[in-house]
């Protein structure tokens, strides 16, 4: 019996072995990708540190971008307030000289009435004189 069960046992294994090598046999094998994974990973870690001088040299490029934008915008709001005081010392000229015009058109104005005042009589006196010699001659 031990041998026939020998025998089973054999005709067994031989059976699975021969049932399990023919399905590997007839399809293609799979993959893990195992090293495939490995070697990109080691090449990604690679690239990394090339990556972050990029991003450093970018970022230190935006910095000086940065402070070059603030020193324009800091002579900006510079000249700015400078324009601010030049603008009222040129208020305060203006309304000084707009007002000098005005005493000058008052004192024009009084002017032409003084000489059209002074002319007016001046034109009354010779016209009342000829008018009393008329009545005096009649």
């Amino acid at each position: 019996m031990s041998r026939k069960l020998i025998r089973i046992v054999t005709v067994f294994c031989t059976i699975l072995f021969v049932g399990v090598s023919g399905l590997f046999v007839g399809t293609p094998r799979a993959e893990a990708g195992y090293w495939n994974d490995l070697v990109n990973g080691v090449k990604e870690l690679g690239e990394l540190p090339s990556d972050v001088k990029e991003l450093k040299v970018n970022y230190q490029v935006t910095l000086d971008k940065l402070d070059e934008a603030q020193g324009t915008l800091e002579a900006y709001r510079k000249q700015n307030e400078e324009l601010i005081e030049r603008n009222k010392e040129l208020a305060a000229t203006v309304s000084a000289l707009n007002e000098a015009q005005q005493v000058r058109e008052a004192n024009a104005r009084k002017t032409r009435i003084m000489l059209l005042t002074g002319g007016a009589l001046l034109a009354g006196y010779f016209i009342i004189l000829r008018v009393v010699r008329l009545v005096l001659r009649r």
